[in-house]
């Protein structure tokens, strides 16, 4: 087997265990997040029925407006976290979430205020019925306390992101995961117990958040974290660049608000508030069976930004292989399973007498939309974090708003069961567009990349100089440069070898070197060994000491370079060194 074959399959084991790393604690957090969403809507129904249902369905479309700011806010920072760490700049990074932390704040305070003084004006424009109505005033009830509550679901998804992309992504699936099962189990206690109704479901949800953001500040407590808040001068320019990111996709919730309207209006045209039940059991069956690929998204997202950041372009097609992958299997999987128990997941929401058929029917066609619209959202999260916003954006609203909106409207002709085959054409017909768009687009020319895998067991450092020296000379780097570059490749790779490797197994350095345009050169070094921060290393005189003499070669690293930094990122160490 060639030297080429192996480093590549080995450099798979980099990227795969970064990707199982990630997903885990992503699955937990996302199969909450759908029990929770769930349990609203599961109590409700059980406690009164279909206006219970009509209810949580005429509230979602305010979520959808919530969801434009705050995911838009929290995503768009946690990508811009994620790619500035990668190029080794902490201070830059955080920056970023300093200032996005207080415009969440401000933001969230005048939604919240907004939506309490304009609250008879959105019950109207919701198709809340009649003012002072059994619908109405559930619905005024549902909307009061959400938004009193909106600082708490801000910070709640601002902290969740930001944290898991800080290397604590155990941290965040437990805080967003117990959060989300405080919501269930408070719901079943105020709705249940003491016969609060929809009130009682948004008070749960408020309660959960609170819980949840408790659990995620124990992250700024932990010495070794890089994320953390500083009052610091706005600064407009990052946050419209942080935004722009972040609602590329959740401007999507837009357009689905828009959608939401219609089809609701839609819906109790053609079969009332039973109708409305049906699409809300819909609604909630793709809360779970989409769970995967939003945990697929979410491991994604780091993961490419990190890859980007490097240049490592193998690594980022090795990730979206692996995300698809599991995404196909587990699709189908999901499908098949509310496929065939649907008439029992209709009964278990409150559904009765022929609803159930009616609505099993709605479930079950679908199931056929929930692996093409999964891949849409895995390949939404990889554009998002590979500065492709405009893709990200396209994608987004041909699913939510442009396909969805046509679909409903030519199939609302039609008797009602044929309303449900809305979710298959919108997915279909959005891929159809998005794909051959995607592909035109040109790329803009790359960087100059060399990456290799050192292996400690079978290759030793100066094959690894030497070949990142030709790179730089065949390049048209400058002699300081190929200097400076095999110095650093050199001093780092015996420091971590020699103070981090237990040879007890398969140990590697990948290294990925890139000229930038600006003329920087920059290494990016990644290895599994234990701990280790080269750049920690303690300095003495005495250098017939090992470590005192393998230290000094690392502070002619520092001196050498424009910027260093290390971070242990994904159960790897991980450096960045700018010379």
């Amino acid at each position: 087997m060639s030297d080429n074959v192996t480093n590549t399959l080995k450099s798979k084991s980099f990227t795969d265990r970064m990707f199982r790393r990630l997903l885990w604690p992503s699955l937990f957090s996302a199969f909450g997040l759908a029990l929770g969403d769930i349990a609203d809507a599961l109590f409700v129904g059980i406690r009164i029925g279909k206006i219970g249902l009509a209810t949580m369905t005429l509230v979602a479309p305010v979520y959808m407006i919530y969801n434009v700011l705050d995911i838009g806010i929290a995503v768009g920072a946690s990508v811009h976290y994620t790619r500035t760490l990668g190029k080794g700049k902490a201070r830059q990074a955080i920056g970023i979430f300093s200032q996005m932390v207080m415009f969440a704040f401000f933001v969230s305070i005048l939604t919240g205020a907004l939506g309490l003084i304009l609250m008879p004006y959105i019950l109207t424009l919701l198709g809340a019925g009649p003012q002072g109505g059994e619908l109405w005033n559930y619905t005024k009830d549902y909307l009061q306390i959400m938004f009193s509550g909106a600082p708490l679901t801000f910070f709640y998804f601002l902290l969740y992101y930001c944290v898991r992309c800080d290397d604590d992504e155990k941290l965040a699936s437990a805080g967003y995961v117990i959060g989300y099962l405080t919501d269930v189990a408070a719901s079943a206690l105020f709705i249940l117990g003491f016969k609060m109704d929809v009130k009682g479901a948004i008070i749960a949800t408020v309660l959960g958040k609170a819980v949840g953001i408790c659990i995620f500040l124990i992250h700024f407590t932990k010495k070794w974290a890089i994320l953390r808040f500083k009052f610091v001068k706005p600064d407009f320019k990052v946050i419209f660049a942080t935004l722009k990111t972040g609602m590329s996709s959740s401007f999507g919730y837009i357009g689905q608000f828009a959608a939401l309207l219609i089809v609701n209006n839609i819906l109790m045209r053609i079969g009332g508030d039973g109708a409305l039940a049906q699409f809300n059991v819909v609604q909630n069956v793709s809360y779970f069976a989409l769970a995967v690929y939003f945990a697929l998204g979410e491991t994604v997202q780091p993961l490419c930004g990190t890859f980007f950041a490097e240049r490592n372009k193998d690594a980022v097609r090795r990730v979206m292989r692996l995300a698809i992958g599991a995404g196909v299997v587990s699709g189908v999987v999901i499908s098949a399973l509310f496929a065939v128990f649907a008439p029992s997941v209709c009964t278990l929401f409150g559904l009765s007498g022929a609803a159930v058929s009616d609505g099993a029917f709605a479930v079950r066609l679908f199931c056929l939309s929930v692996v093409p619209a999964g891949l849409s959202l895995i390949w939404s999260a990889c554009f998002q974090s590979i500065e492709r916003e405009k893709i990200v954006f396209l994608i987004n609203q041909l699913r939510t708003f442009v396909f969805f909106t046509v679909f409903a409207l030519i199939f609302s002709l039609f008797d009602l069961k044929w309303f449900w085959f809305v979710f298959l054409g919108t997915e279909l017909a959005s891929i159809a567009v998005w794909v051959p768009v995607c592909r035109k687009k040109k790329q803009p020319v790359s960087d100059v990349v060399f990456s290799y895998l050192l292996d400690t067991n079978t290759t030793d450092v100066s094959k690894l100089i030497e070949k990142a020296e030709t790179f730089c000379e065949e390049n048209g780097a400058s002699p300081k440069q190929i200097y400076c570059v095999t110095m650093c490749v050199e001093e780092v790779c015996q420091a971590i070898i020699e103070n981090a490797f237990r040879r007890e197994g398969d140990e590697y350095i990948q290294l990925t070197l890139s000229l930038e345009k600006d003329g920087t050169t920059v290494l990016h070094m990644r290895d599994n060994a234990v701990d280790f921060n080269p750049f920690a290393m303690k300095t003495g005189q005495d250098y017939e000491n090992e470590e005192n003499l393998a230290s000094l070669g690392i502070q002619m690293v520092k001196a050498k370079s424009k910027r260093f930094f290390y971070r242990r990122y994904a159960g790897f160490n991980t450096l960045t060194v700018e010379v």
